[in-house]
């Protein structure tokens, strides 16, 4: 009897519909405000994310709009017919590479708030540029503020070249007023 195996794009698949329950309890039921005395621009950032901002970190290419992409991933009705690694500018091959290297992080949103997490202003890697962006040493998240911080790039590693430590961390159920002490 012949073992079935799971393609790569199977594999991408189940990543992406895990990583989008992970990223709905982490980032969408939660604001997060950030301090850390190296902040130079500001005092501290908040984080408060939307569904649209899902389809940045999986690295994927799809014709749905970024809001359909994550309902559909976060209810499991995403198909493989959804999406595709075809990119202007890149072969198939690099974005499958760029999309392996961030897929497998999205199991792991929920670790990014730990007492070990960095945090870099004014980040830039490549042509990414962020506002800031964290590190709990095995992943990098880019934020860009609009006003509030959103979940922009997702990185394998620890991308921070001038990592500074977070003094505190809150967070707050979105649609509450006050923040409460998390880390």
């Amino acid at each position: 009897m012949a073992t079935q195996t799971t393609s790569f794009k199977q594999n991408v698949l189940t990543a992406i519909c895990n990583g989008a329950q992970k990223y709905k309890a982490v980032f969408l039921n939660y604001e997060y405000e950030i301090y850390s005395k190296a902040f130079k621009t500001q005092n501290s950032f908040i984080i408060s994310a939307t569904k649209s901002n899902f389809l940045h970190l999986t690295g994927v290419n799809t014709k749905l709009t970024a809001t359909q992409f994550f309902d559909k991933a976060v209810n499991c009705t995403l198909t493989e017919n959804d999406f595709d690694f075809i990119k202007k500018g890149q072969t198939e091959k690099m974005v499958k590479g760029l999309v392996r290297r961030k897929v497998r992080f999205l199991k792991d949103l929920d670790k990014i708030f730990c007492k070990s997490t960095q945090v870099e202003e004014d980040f830039v890697k490549n042509k990414v540029f962020c506002t800031f962006a964290v590190s709990e040493n095995t992943f990098t998240i880019g934020f860009i503020a609009v006003p509030n911080c959103r979940p922009k790039t997702l990185l394998k590693g620890n991308e921070l070249k001038n990592p500074h430590n977070i003094d505190s961390t809150r967070r707050r159920e979105k649609g509450k007023e006050d923040f409460e002490d998390f880390i």
